[in-house]
């Protein structure tokens, strides 16, 4: 006690003076209406400032969150799209056949490890055994097709990229429903070639590529990218074509793995053939 005492004393001259221009502002605002409505909006223009920095703030440390919940979000609505078009196309009838298995299901995961510049990339993601996550299922991202699951922990997977020098994905160009195959020549991650697409089709550049009904791993219709230049190969009957890949490979941060509820029937009906 005797310390703030004296502190009081010794800067009585400094204190008496800030007290008194506090008073003076304060009267200055409370009796003049011009000097009050300036002080009160560039109070309300500052304090406006500090609380919109802490949004932000906050905003940029639960953007993690959100992201999560938005990846949620999207795969609970691709469910119930693939459920639409599935029942769809089971009957034309007003009455659908609702006890019909779903072929496909989308689960979020995050993208904790990528590579883009190796002759064979691989992504990383947080879901395994426990989300019911099995080798070969299909990895898509928000613009197209990412890749396929290979290896499996109970809480992590591996994912061949589409970066990859052994991954090919049976696929069409969308203009003409033209069968073709997608693979990456290990140049650039963010073009790729189209293979087998004898020179009597007709394509043209930004012609869509996507995923074909003969894919075992991919929903027909995933997008893949868009035709770019393409020539007349020297000595073959098909196009020498540039692929622009639609996913951002150096930008993943979410993905969708797909879960085909009806490819093990599908493979032992395959095997007996084989």
């Amino acid at each position: 006690m005797y310390r703030i005492f004296e502190f009081i004393y010794r800067y009585r001259a400094f204190l008496s003076f800030f007290l008194i221009e506090v008073l003076c502002i304060w009267m200055i605002v409370s009796f003049n209406t011009y000097q009050g409505a300036a002080f009160f909006n560039t109070s309300n223009y500052y304090v406006a400032g500090v609380l919109s920095l802490e949004q932000n703030v906050s905003s940029y440390f639960s953007l993690n969150k959100v992201n999560e919940e938005l990846a949620a979000q999207n795969a609970d609505l691709l469910n119930q799209l693939n459920h639409i078009r599935q029942n769809k196309n089971l009957s034309e009838n007003i009455l659908t056949d609702t006890t019909s298995t779903i072929q496909y299901g989308y689960l979020p995961a995050r993208v904790v490890k990528n590579t883009t510049r190796l002759p064979e990339n691989f992504l990383t993601l947080n879901k395994g055994t426990l989300d019911g996550v099995m080798p070969d299922m299909g990895v898509v991202g928000p613009d197209g097709l990412v890749g396929r699951v290979k290896t499996v922990s109970k809480h992590f997977c591996t994912v061949v990229s589409m970066l990859h020098s052994g991954m090919n994905v049976a696929s069409r160009i969308k203009n003409g429903n033209i069968d073709a195959t997608v693979v990456w020549d290990g140049l650039d991650p963010r073009e790729g070639k189209v293979l087998h697409v004898v020179r009597h089709h007709k394509i043209a550049q930004g012609d869509s590529v996507v995923t074909s009904e003969y894919n075992a791993v991919f929903p027909e219709g995933v997008m893949i990218g868009t035709i770019g230049e393409f020539t007349l190969g020297e000595g073959s009957s098909d196009y020498d074509i540039q692929l622009n890949f639609s996913t951002d490979f150096t930008a993943l941060s979410y993905v969708y793995i797909i879960k085909n509820n009806l490819r093990a029937e599908r493979d032992s009906l395959e095997n007996v053939i084989k």
